[in-house]
């Protein structure tokens, strides 16, 4: 392009523009690209993905473990989003985002407690 465009200022406005164009380019790709990805997610595709993942599985709820988020617990035993937080009586504003382990050092009980009882909510509600 050096050869071709003589004129500093000519090259440098050339070159300027480029750069707008192509980044304006990869801006509505990406915007593009994160919207869809976004419809999928509301659609939920991603989600069905996983739900028939963890149900190939065959997870128990003896298999509950303390770093697992109340979301992920209500997520794999396919339990209403509530469910859990009702039955346990949690009061935490971070619910569901909450993990088993946390909650069990909020409430100053140990982590095999809650464990146990949100094992037995689990099974409770499937039986």
């Amino acid at each position: 392009m050096a050869n071709i465009i003589k004129n500093k200022k000519t090259r440098a406005i050339v070159q300027w523009v480029l750069l707008v164009v192509l980044v304006g380019i990869l801006a509505y790709s990406l915007y593009t690209f994160v919207s869809n990805l976004e419809s999928l997610r509301l659609r939920g595709y991603m989600r069905a993905r996983f739900r028939r993942q963890a149900m190939a599985q065959k997870i128990t709820p003896d298999q509950i473990r303390g770093w697992m988020t109340f979301r992920y617990v209500n997520l794999v035993f396919g339990l209403p989003p509530q469910y859990l937080q009702g039955a346990l009586n949690i009061k935490d504003a971070h619910y569901p985002n909450l993990s088993l382990d946390a909650l069990a050092k909020q409430q100053n009980v140990s982590s095999a407690q809650i464990l146990a009882k949100t094992s037995a909510a689990v099974a409770n509600f499937h039986h």
